[in-house]
Protein backbone atom coordinates (compact mmCIF):
# COMPACT_ATOMS: atom_id res chain seq x y z
CA UNK A 1 0.00 0.00 0.00
CA UNK A 2 1.97 3.03 -1.27
CA UNK A 3 -0.17 5.88 -0.06
CA UNK A 4 -0.47 8.81 2.32
CA UNK A 5 -1.42 8.87 5.99
CA UNK A 6 -2.30 11.71 8.33
CA UNK A 7 -1.89 11.02 12.05
CA UNK A 8 -3.61 13.26 14.57
CA UNK A 9 -1.60 13.53 17.78
CA UNK A 10 2.13 13.69 18.38
CA UNK A 11 2.28 11.65 21.58
CA UNK A 12 3.87 8.24 22.00
CA UNK A 13 1.25 6.37 19.98
CA UNK A 14 1.04 8.88 17.14
CA UNK A 15 4.79 9.18 16.69
CA UNK A 16 5.25 5.41 16.87
CA UNK A 17 2.52 4.97 14.25
CA UNK A 18 4.28 7.51 12.05
CA UNK A 19 7.50 5.51 12.25
CA UNK A 20 5.72 2.20 11.59
CA UNK A 21 3.79 3.55 8.60
CA UNK A 22 6.88 5.23 7.22
CA UNK A 23 8.74 1.92 7.40
CA UNK A 24 5.81 0.40 5.48
CA UNK A 25 6.41 2.83 2.62
CA UNK A 26 3.63 5.29 3.42
CA UNK A 27 4.02 9.04 2.99
CA UNK A 28 3.11 9.97 6.56
CA UNK A 29 2.68 13.25 8.44
CA UNK A 30 1.88 13.68 12.14
CA UNK A 31 -0.23 16.70 13.15
CA UNK A 32 0.14 17.91 16.75
CA UNK A 33 -1.82 20.81 18.22
CA UNK A 34 0.94 21.85 20.69
CA UNK A 35 3.14 24.68 19.46
CA UNK A 36 6.39 23.12 20.63
CA UNK A 37 7.94 19.79 21.60
CA UNK A 38 8.42 19.57 25.35
CA UNK A 39 9.59 16.62 27.50
CA UNK A 40 6.32 16.22 29.39
CA UNK A 41 5.32 13.52 31.85
CA UNK A 42 7.21 11.41 34.33
CA UNK A 43 8.31 7.77 34.10
CA UNK A 44 7.13 4.70 32.23
CA UNK A 45 7.45 0.99 32.84
CA UNK A 46 8.06 -0.55 29.43
CA UNK A 47 7.26 -4.23 29.81
CA UNK A 48 8.75 -6.90 27.50
CA UNK A 49 5.91 -6.55 24.98
CA UNK A 50 6.59 -2.81 24.79
CA UNK A 51 10.32 -3.45 24.37
CA UNK A 52 9.50 -5.82 21.51
CA UNK A 53 7.50 -3.05 19.89
CA UNK A 54 10.32 -0.53 20.28
CA UNK A 55 12.70 -2.96 18.62
CA UNK A 56 10.22 -3.47 15.77
CA UNK A 57 10.25 0.32 15.31
CA UNK A 58 14.05 0.31 15.01
CA UNK A 59 14.68 1.81 18.47
CA UNK A 60 17.02 -0.91 19.73
CA UNK A 61 19.60 1.70 20.74
CA UNK A 62 17.14 3.20 23.23
CA UNK A 63 16.45 0.00 25.16
CA UNK A 64 20.06 -1.20 24.91
CA UNK A 65 21.65 2.10 25.97
CA UNK A 66 24.12 2.04 28.87
CA UNK A 67 22.41 2.90 32.14
CA UNK A 68 18.94 1.72 31.13
CA UNK A 69 17.38 0.21 34.24
CA UNK A 70 15.89 -3.28 34.17
CA UNK A 71 13.25 -3.95 36.79
CA UNK A 72 11.43 -6.88 38.31
CA UNK A 73 8.01 -5.56 39.27
CA UNK A 74 7.67 -6.55 42.96
CA UNK A 75 4.51 -6.14 45.04
CA UNK A 76 5.16 -4.94 48.60
CA UNK A 77 3.35 -4.22 51.84
CA UNK A 78 3.38 -0.65 53.15
CA UNK A 79 6.42 -1.50 55.28
CA UNK A 80 8.36 -2.55 52.17
CA UNK A 81 8.32 -6.29 52.82
CA UNK A 82 7.69 -8.40 49.75
CA UNK A 83 4.32 -9.94 48.89
CA UNK A 84 5.43 -11.19 45.47
CA UNK A 85 8.41 -10.44 43.29
CA UNK A 86 10.06 -11.31 40.00
CA UNK A 87 13.77 -11.51 39.37
CA UNK A 88 14.53 -9.22 36.39
CA UNK A 89 16.20 -12.13 34.61
CA UNK A 90 12.88 -13.99 34.54
CA UNK A 91 11.46 -11.53 32.03
CA UNK A 92 14.32 -12.06 29.60
CA UNK A 93 14.23 -15.83 30.04
CA UNK A 94 10.46 -16.09 29.59
CA UNK A 95 9.64 -13.28 27.16
CA UNK A 96 12.95 -12.58 25.46
CA UNK A 97 13.06 -8.96 26.63
CA UNK A 98 13.52 -7.08 29.92
CA UNK A 99 11.22 -4.67 31.74
CA UNK A 100 12.87 -1.27 31.42
CA UNK A 101 12.29 2.11 33.03
CA UNK A 102 12.27 5.21 30.82
CA UNK A 103 11.43 8.85 31.30
CA UNK A 104 8.43 9.66 29.12
CA UNK A 105 10.25 12.68 27.74
CA UNK A 106 13.21 10.54 26.67
CA UNK A 107 10.97 8.08 24.84
CA UNK A 108 9.05 10.92 23.22
CA UNK A 109 12.21 12.58 21.91
CA UNK A 110 13.53 9.28 20.54
CA UNK A 111 10.25 8.80 18.69
CA UNK A 112 10.42 12.32 17.26
CA UNK A 113 13.94 11.62 16.03
CA UNK A 114 12.88 8.26 14.62
CA UNK A 115 9.99 9.82 12.73
CA UNK A 116 11.97 12.80 11.47
CA UNK A 117 11.19 16.37 12.49
CA UNK A 118 10.11 17.16 8.93
CA UNK A 119 7.23 14.70 9.31
CA UNK A 120 5.83 16.46 12.38
CA UNK A 121 3.61 19.55 12.02
CA UNK A 122 3.14 21.53 15.25
CA UNK A 123 0.37 23.99 16.06
CA UNK A 124 -2.09 21.99 13.93
CA UNK A 125 -5.42 21.66 15.74
CA UNK A 126 -7.94 19.34 14.10
CA UNK A 127 -11.55 20.55 14.17
CA UNK A 128 -13.29 17.81 12.19
CA UNK A 129 -12.77 14.64 10.19
CA UNK A 130 -14.50 13.45 7.03
CA UNK A 131 -13.66 10.49 4.83
CA UNK A 132 -10.07 11.07 3.79
CA UNK A 133 -10.04 14.70 4.98
CA UNK A 134 -8.82 16.48 8.09
CA UNK A 135 -10.07 20.03 8.63
CA UNK A 136 -7.82 22.18 10.77
CA UNK A 137 -8.71 25.14 12.96
CA UNK A 138 -6.93 27.51 10.57
CA UNK A 139 -9.36 26.50 7.79
CA UNK A 140 -6.95 24.29 5.84
CA UNK A 141 -7.77 20.76 4.73
CA UNK A 142 -5.47 17.74 4.72
CA UNK A 143 -6.26 14.90 2.33
CA UNK A 144 -4.94 11.42 3.05
CA UNK A 145 -5.65 7.82 2.11
CA UNK A 146 -5.51 6.82 5.79
CA UNK A 147 -6.31 8.92 8.86
CA UNK A 148 -5.23 7.79 12.32
CA UNK A 149 -6.60 9.37 15.48
CA UNK A 150 -3.90 9.16 18.15
CA UNK A 151 -5.07 12.26 19.97
CA UNK A 152 -5.51 10.83 23.43
CA UNK A 153 -8.22 10.40 26.01
CA UNK A 154 -10.51 13.19 24.79
CA UNK A 155 -9.90 12.44 21.12
CA UNK A 156 -11.45 14.77 18.58
CA UNK A 157 -11.18 12.06 15.95
CA UNK A 158 -12.98 9.55 18.17
CA UNK A 159 -15.74 12.03 18.85
CA UNK A 160 -16.16 12.57 15.11
CA UNK A 161 -16.25 8.91 14.07
CA UNK A 162 -17.77 7.17 17.12
CA UNK A 163 -19.53 9.93 19.05
CA UNK A 164 -19.68 7.78 22.18
CA UNK A 165 -19.42 10.51 24.77
CA UNK A 166 -17.04 11.19 27.61
CA UNK A 167 -14.49 8.85 29.19
CA UNK A 168 -15.40 6.99 32.39
CA UNK A 169 -14.25 8.60 35.65
CA UNK A 170 -12.62 5.92 37.85
CA UNK A 171 -12.75 8.25 40.90
CA UNK A 172 -9.04 7.46 41.36
CA UNK A 173 -6.42 10.19 41.57
CA UNK A 174 -2.75 9.65 40.73
CA UNK A 175 0.24 11.77 41.73
CA UNK A 176 3.48 11.28 39.80
CA UNK A 177 6.96 12.69 39.80
CA UNK A 178 10.64 12.13 39.14
CA UNK A 179 13.27 12.63 41.83
CA UNK A 180 17.02 12.93 41.57
CA UNK A 181 18.34 10.04 43.65
CA UNK A 182 21.89 8.76 44.01
CA UNK A 183 21.12 5.65 46.10
CA UNK A 184 19.72 2.25 45.12
CA UNK A 185 15.97 1.90 45.64
CA UNK A 186 13.77 -1.20 45.58
CA UNK A 187 11.50 -1.09 42.54
CA UNK A 188 7.89 -2.21 42.56
CA UNK A 189 4.53 -1.26 44.04
CA UNK A 190 3.65 -0.71 47.70
CA UNK A 191 0.10 -1.56 48.84
CA UNK A 192 -0.96 0.61 51.75
CA UNK A 193 -4.26 1.38 53.42
CA UNK A 194 -6.61 2.67 50.71
CA UNK A 195 -3.69 3.86 48.60
CA UNK A 196 -0.75 2.50 46.65
CA UNK A 197 2.69 3.83 45.83
CA UNK A 198 5.44 2.78 43.47
CA UNK A 199 9.08 3.35 42.57
CA UNK A 200 10.91 2.73 39.31
CA UNK A 201 14.61 3.57 38.88
CA UNK A 202 15.37 5.56 35.72
CA UNK A 203 18.68 6.25 33.97
CA UNK A 204 20.97 9.10 35.03
CA UNK A 205 20.37 8.84 38.77
CA UNK A 206 16.62 9.46 38.79
CA UNK A 207 13.64 7.62 40.22
CA UNK A 208 10.05 7.73 38.99
CA UNK A 209 7.41 7.52 41.71
CA UNK A 210 3.63 7.45 41.89
CA UNK A 211 0.85 7.45 44.47
CA UNK A 212 -2.82 6.68 43.84
CA UNK A 213 -5.98 6.73 45.94
CA UNK A 214 -9.72 7.12 45.58
CA UNK A 215 -10.82 10.70 46.13
CA UNK A 216 -10.39 14.18 44.74
CA UNK A 217 -7.23 15.74 43.32
CA UNK A 218 -5.52 17.57 46.16
CA UNK A 219 -1.70 17.68 46.17
CA UNK A 220 -1.73 18.43 49.90
CA UNK A 221 -2.99 14.85 50.40
CA UNK A 222 0.44 13.46 49.48
CA UNK A 223 1.90 14.04 52.96
CA UNK A 224 -1.04 12.24 54.57
CA UNK A 225 -0.77 9.29 52.19
CA UNK A 226 2.96 8.94 52.82
CA UNK A 227 2.50 8.54 56.59
CA UNK A 228 1.64 4.86 56.16
CA UNK A 229 4.74 3.94 54.14
CA UNK A 230 8.24 3.08 55.29
CA UNK A 231 11.32 4.57 53.69
CA UNK A 232 12.56 5.07 51.04
CA UNK A 233 9.19 5.79 49.37
CA UNK A 234 8.33 8.93 51.41
CA UNK A 235 11.81 10.41 51.03
CA UNK A 236 11.91 9.80 47.28
CA UNK A 237 8.49 11.40 46.82
CA UNK A 238 9.25 14.48 48.89
CA UNK A 239 12.52 14.98 46.98
CA UNK A 240 10.53 16.13 43.95
CA UNK A 241 9.93 19.91 43.92
CA UNK A 242 6.25 20.62 44.56
CA UNK A 243 5.87 22.44 41.25
CA UNK A 244 7.01 19.34 39.36
CA UNK A 245 4.48 16.93 40.88
CA UNK A 246 1.80 15.84 38.43
CA UNK A 247 -1.76 15.29 39.67
CA UNK A 248 -4.39 13.62 37.48
CA UNK A 249 -7.77 12.01 37.83
CA UNK A 250 -7.78 8.64 36.04
CA UNK A 251 -10.20 7.71 33.28
CA UNK A 252 -10.83 4.87 30.87
CA UNK A 253 -13.55 3.81 28.43
CA UNK A 254 -15.71 0.77 27.86
CA UNK A 255 -14.15 -1.41 25.14
CA UNK A 256 -15.85 -1.23 21.74
CA UNK A 257 -16.11 -3.79 18.94
CA UNK A 258 -14.68 -1.38 16.36
CA UNK A 259 -12.89 1.97 16.59
CA UNK A 260 -12.80 2.74 12.87
CA UNK A 261 -15.03 4.30 10.23
CA UNK A 262 -14.12 4.04 6.58
CA UNK A 263 -10.43 4.81 6.18
CA UNK A 264 -10.17 6.49 9.59
CA UNK A 265 -9.06 4.52 12.63
CA UNK A 266 -7.89 5.09 16.19
CA UNK A 267 -4.84 4.13 18.18
CA UNK A 268 -3.57 4.27 21.77
CA UNK A 269 -5.62 6.21 24.33
CA UNK A 270 -7.94 7.48 21.60
CA UNK A 271 -8.96 3.86 20.94
CA UNK A 272 -8.65 2.12 24.32
CA UNK A 273 -7.71 4.33 27.29
CA UNK A 274 -6.97 2.18 30.32
CA UNK A 275 -6.13 2.66 33.97
CA UNK A 276 -2.38 2.38 34.71
CA UNK A 277 -2.63 -0.56 37.11
CA UNK A 278 -1.13 -3.09 34.68
CA UNK A 279 1.47 -0.65 33.35
CA UNK A 280 0.31 -1.28 29.79
CA UNK A 281 -0.93 2.07 28.45
CA UNK A 282 2.23 3.07 26.58
CA UNK A 283 3.06 -0.54 25.72
CA UNK A 284 -0.36 -1.05 24.14
CA UNK A 285 0.00 2.13 22.07
CA UNK A 286 3.39 0.94 20.82
CA UNK A 287 1.91 -2.45 19.95
CA UNK A 288 -0.92 -0.70 18.08
CA UNK A 289 1.57 1.24 16.01
CA UNK A 290 3.57 -1.81 15.01
CA UNK A 291 0.48 -3.84 14.09
CA UNK A 292 -0.98 -0.96 12.07
CA UNK A 293 2.29 -0.69 10.16
CA UNK A 294 2.31 -4.42 9.50
CA UNK A 295 -1.30 -4.40 8.34
CA UNK A 296 -0.69 -1.53 5.93
CA UNK A 297 2.50 -3.14 4.61
CA UNK A 298 0.56 -6.35 3.88
CA UNK A 299 -2.34 -4.81 1.94
CA UNK A 300 -2.88 -2.48 -1.00
CA UNK A 301 -6.29 -1.49 0.36
CA UNK A 302 -6.74 0.83 3.36
CA UNK A 303 -10.04 -0.75 4.42
CA UNK A 304 -8.51 -4.22 4.43
CA UNK A 305 -5.51 -2.95 6.36
CA UNK A 306 -7.76 -1.40 9.02
CA UNK A 307 -9.80 -4.60 9.27
CA UNK A 308 -6.62 -6.61 9.79
CA UNK A 309 -5.32 -4.11 12.35
CA UNK A 310 -8.54 -4.23 14.37
CA UNK A 311 -8.61 -8.02 14.25
CA UNK A 312 -5.23 -8.01 15.99
CA UNK A 313 -5.87 -5.23 18.48
CA UNK A 314 -9.53 -4.86 19.55
CA UNK A 315 -9.79 -8.05 21.59
CA UNK A 316 -6.26 -7.74 22.95
CA UNK A 317 -6.75 -4.20 24.23
CA UNK A 318 -10.24 -4.91 25.60
CA UNK A 319 -8.61 -7.51 27.83
CA UNK A 320 -6.07 -4.97 29.04
CA UNK A 321 -8.76 -2.37 29.80
CA UNK A 322 -10.78 -4.89 31.82
CA UNK A 323 -7.69 -6.33 33.48
CA UNK A 324 -6.54 -2.86 34.51
CA UNK A 325 -9.90 -2.21 36.17
CA UNK A 326 -9.66 -5.48 38.09
CA UNK A 327 -6.11 -4.66 39.15
CA UNK A 328 -7.22 -1.22 40.37
CA UNK A 329 -10.02 -2.78 42.41
CA UNK A 330 -7.62 -5.27 44.02
CA UNK A 331 -4.97 -2.64 44.75
CA UNK A 332 -7.37 -0.09 46.28
CA UNK A 333 -9.66 -2.17 48.46
CA UNK A 334 -11.53 0.09 50.92
CA UNK A 335 -11.76 -2.51 53.69
CA UNK A 336 -8.82 -3.22 56.03
CA UNK A 337 -10.06 -6.78 56.46
CA UNK A 338 -10.27 -7.18 52.70
CA UNK A 339 -6.70 -5.92 52.33
CA UNK A 340 -5.44 -8.43 54.91
CA UNK A 341 -7.13 -11.28 53.06
CA UNK A 342 -5.80 -10.01 49.71
CA UNK A 343 -2.24 -9.80 51.02
CA UNK A 344 -2.42 -13.27 52.50
CA UNK A 345 -3.68 -14.72 49.23
CA UNK A 346 -1.14 -12.90 47.06
CA UNK A 347 1.76 -13.97 49.26
CA UNK A 348 0.75 -17.63 48.91
CA UNK A 349 0.47 -17.72 45.11
CA UNK A 350 3.30 -19.87 43.69
CA UNK A 351 5.73 -18.12 41.34
CA UNK A 352 4.73 -20.36 38.43
CA UNK A 353 1.09 -19.28 38.81
CA UNK A 354 2.06 -15.59 38.96
CA UNK A 355 3.99 -16.03 35.73
CA UNK A 356 1.03 -17.65 33.99
CA UNK A 357 -1.10 -14.70 35.09
CA UNK A 358 1.52 -12.32 33.72
CA UNK A 359 1.55 -14.22 30.43
CA UNK A 360 -1.99 -12.99 29.81
CA UNK A 361 -0.80 -9.40 30.06
CA UNK A 362 2.52 -9.60 28.24
CA UNK A 363 2.22 -12.47 25.80
CA UNK A 364 -1.31 -13.78 25.21
CA UNK A 365 -2.08 -15.65 22.03
CA UNK A 366 -2.06 -13.20 19.13
CA UNK A 367 -0.07 -10.48 20.94
CA UNK A 368 2.85 -8.78 19.28
CA UNK A 369 5.75 -11.19 18.77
Amino acid sequence: MKSSAAIVGGGIGGLAAGIALGRAGVDVTVYERAEEIRPLGAGLSIWPNGVNALRALGLDALVDAPGITKGGGALRRADGSSLADFDPTVFVERYGQPLVGLHRGTLHQELVDGLGRDRLVLGAEVESVAEGVLRLADGSEIHADLIVGADGLNSTVRSEILGDGDPVDSEIVAYRGVSAWDQPVPDGEWWGGESIGGLLPLPQGKVYWYLAHRGDPEPQAIARLLEQYEQPLPEVVTSTPVGEVLCHRLYDREPVDSWSRGTTTLLGDAAHPMLPFLGQGACAALEDAVELGRAVASSDDALQAIESYEAKRVRRTAGLVKGSRKAAKAALLPSAAGRRVRNALVSRVPARVRLRQLDQVIAPEGALA
